[in-house]
């Protein structure tokens, strides 16, 4: 096979789990996701949560035995995007391997883990809504250097 057809081969692959993973996005990210993990997958404090519920342990401090263990709304939040990422990821992993057999490609299992392991730690950052808990006003004075002057000039 000239360096040509491999070029276009793989393009076309590219494009195609380009499509399907657009397709299976939803499927992954809402349908196959708990209700509850949707919900608290995004928690974060040091307050104490009730691990069977995430409810804080505030509202109800007399829970006793496996249902009275705490841990902090952090450590619960991430616990339920862990559960997330797990069920996203193998979808998506499914889909590639059935659109990769169909057309009759070997993507070899190092680059499928690895493909894998990206997705889902990006995938878990941006559900753990890290990025998006510090100020985007920061930002606005990153982009605009002179509008962020002009700002501290008027309040002096």
């Amino acid at each position: 096979m000239t360096d040509r057809l491999r070029a276009i081969e793989g393009l076309a692959l590219v494009a195609a789990l380009t499509a399907v993973f657009d397709g299976v996005h939803a499927l992954g990210d809402q349908f196959v996701q708990s209700s509850h993990d949707a919900m608290t997958k995004g928690m974060h404090g040091s307050h104490l949560v009730y691990k069977n519920d995430g409810s804080p342990v505030e509202e109800n401090p007399w829970r006793h035995g496996k249902e009275g263990r705490t841990c902090t709304a952090s450590a619960y939040g991430r616990r339920s995007v862990s559960r997330h990422v797990a069920s996203y990821s193998a979808v998506q992993l499914a889909s590639t391997l059935a659109v990769t057999r169909t057309v009759g490609y070997r993507v070899p299992a190092s680059a499928l883990l690895t493909g894998a392991a990206i997705n889902a730690v990006t995938h878990g950052i941006l559900d753990r809504r890290e990025p998006l808990l510090w100020n985007p006003g920061e930002l606005h004075q990153m982009r605009d250097p002179y509008r962020a002057h002009a700002a501290v000039m008027r309040e002096v």
